[in-house]
């Protein structure tokens, strides 16, 4: 038996996907640069312990200016205490 009907409409395509977001220049550069500063900051000597610190600073200092700058307040102040007790915590290496 077929299913081919000659007097029958087409079939309705289907619904538009969400269109796809461009990756802006800052997103590109966080992704590619922090991993290549990494490495060439191992291959130059630096302790695998402090290159993550260092990282992980720049990162939140990007956070924090990406959350004040579209009024996260309250992703703020997580950050900035956050910040404040892992400062606390943290010790010298020099002991």
């Amino acid at each position: 038996m077929s299913t081919h009907h000659p007097g029958a409409s087409a079939p309705e395509s289907e619904p538009s996907r969400t269109p796809v977001r461009v990756l802006t220049p800052a997103q590109v550069a966080g992704v590619t640069v922090f991993p290549l500063v990494g490495a060439s900051l191992a291959l130059g000597g630096m302790p695998v312990d402090d290159i993550l610190t260092l990282l992980a600073g720049c990162g939140a200092i990007g956070a924090g200016t990406i959350a004040a700058a579209g009024g996260g307040r309250l992703l703020l102040t997580a950050l900035a205490a956050a910040a404040v007790r892992a400062a606390a915590g943290a010790e010298p290496h020099g002991k």
